[in-house]
C-alpha cells in the first residue's frame, strides 16, 4: 500500500490549477504493482469507493544484446497517463510520454489535457 501522504501529495500537486474545484477529491488510494511488465497504477477512490483519480505509468522493455553480446533489456520509452473525474462524469486526461529512452537524444511529449468520456480512459 502506497504512503497515504505522498499519494495524496502526487495527487494534488498534478490537477491541473483551473480544474481544481471541478474535480472529485479522492479519500483513500490503492496501488497495484507489475514489475515484470514494469508498471504501477495508483488509484484514488471518492467516499463511494468510486474511481476519481487513476496514474498509470509503464515502461516498455525490448531485448536486445551489449557489446559483448550478452542478452539485456533495452529501455524504449516511458508513459504517464493521469485521469481525473471531473464532477459532471467526465475525466481530465493528460498523457506524458519520454520516447527513445535508448537513444542519446529521448524525446519528452507531454499531450494538453483533454475531456474525455471514462470508456476513452484506455485504463
Amino acid at each position: 500500500m502506497p504512503e497515504i501522504d505522498a499519494t495524496y501529495d502526487a495527487w494534488h500537486r498534478t490537477v491541473p490549477s483551473c480544474f481544481e474545484g471541478l474535480v472529485v477529491w479522492p479519500r483513500a488510494f490503492r496501488q497495484h504493482e507489475d514489475e515484470e511488465a514494469l508498471a504501477i497504477k495508483l488509484v484514488g477512490v471518492d467516499s463511494e469507493g468510486r474511481r476519481c483519480w487513476i496514474r498509470h505509468d509503464h515502461t516498455a522493455v525490448a531485448e536486445g544484446f551489449d557489446i559483448d553480446e550478452q542478452p539485456i533489456d533495452v529501455l524504449l520509452g516511458h508513459e504517464r497517463r493521469t485521469a481525473w473525474r471531473l464532477r459532471s462524469g467526465y475525466w481530465l486526461l493528460q498523457v506524458d510520454r519520454i520516447e527513445r529512452l535508448e537513444s542519446c537524444a529521448p524525446r519528452v511529449v507531454n499531450q494538453p489535457v483533454l475531456v474525455v468520456r471514462e470508456e476513452e480512459l484506455g485504463l
